[in-house]
């Protein structure tokens, strides 16, 4: 990959990246990438640091440099600048400056130590805001959750079960039910309030079991616990 497009995607979460490219970000990019952004606002820091302090010192009249100066000498005049300093790092422009300037170089840190490309946080607190908009936004569509029905298929050892929701079943995956261990014949649509319909046949006792998956018709009713971004 071009190494300044690597730089660029390095600020991005995975989930704007995958919008860009297919590739993974190698760490130099993200090394680039923070310095960058260090350096900047460091640049920037120092810049608006000296005219905000002539525009301070500016305000104050000189019967109150005397009045400090009298009192304390030199060091009374110092501690106007002092008080000048603190002010200036309180202010929110210097806040997301100092911020933006230690993400940089803990995403340097990440990238050297583990080959990591850390995104920049705003970034990556709006694709986890994004991912949760969308996962409640698919939950609401797919309507109220209901208990799984699951009948018996006359004749056979297979179970038909139809949910209000997704199952993560695939071919390779065992699943446990009432004392028996079935995998998933087929995937089925049908009309709500379940229209995810799975035809589970029962598993031979020769068949290789990769893992189980526990299911109980009552599952249901919990949503996931956590999104992912």
């Amino acid at each position: 990959m071009n190494i300044i497009a690597a730089t660029f995607f390095s600020i991005l979460p995975q989930r704007y990246r995958e919008h860009f490219t297919d590739y993974e970000i190698p760490p130099m990019g993200c090394v680039l990438s923070g310095c960058l952004q260090s350096l900047s606002c460091l640049y920037l820091l120092i810049r608006n640091y000296y005219p905000f302090m002539r525009e301070r010192l500016a305000l104050i009249s000189d019967s109150v440099y005397y009045s400090a100066a009298r009192k304390r000498g030199t060091t009374g005049v110092m501690g106007l600048g002092t008080i000048f300093m603190f002010e200036y790092f309180i202010h929110i422009t210097t806040i997301l400056l100092l911020f933006f300037m230690v993400e940089g170089l803990v995403r340097i840190v990440a990238a050297v130590v583990s080959g990591e490309s850390v995104p920049t946080l705003p970034l990556k607190l709006a694709a986890i805001a994004q991912t949760r908009f969308e996962a409640a936004k698919k939950e609401r569509a797919l309507g109220e959750r209901i208990r799984d029905v699951v009948e018996s298929l006359d004749g056979t050892d297979s179970i038909r079960i139809a949910s209000c929701r997704p199952k993560p079943w695939t071919q390779l995956t065992t699943i446990s039910h009432d004392g028996a261990l079935f995998e998933l014949a087929s995937e089925q649509k049908s009309t709500p309030p379940r229209p995810f319909v799975y035809i589970l046949r029962r598993k031979p006792p020769t068949a290789v079991i990769r893992g189980i998956y526990p299911y109980h018709p009552d599952e249901v009713l919990q949503p996931a616990a956590s999104v992912n971004s």
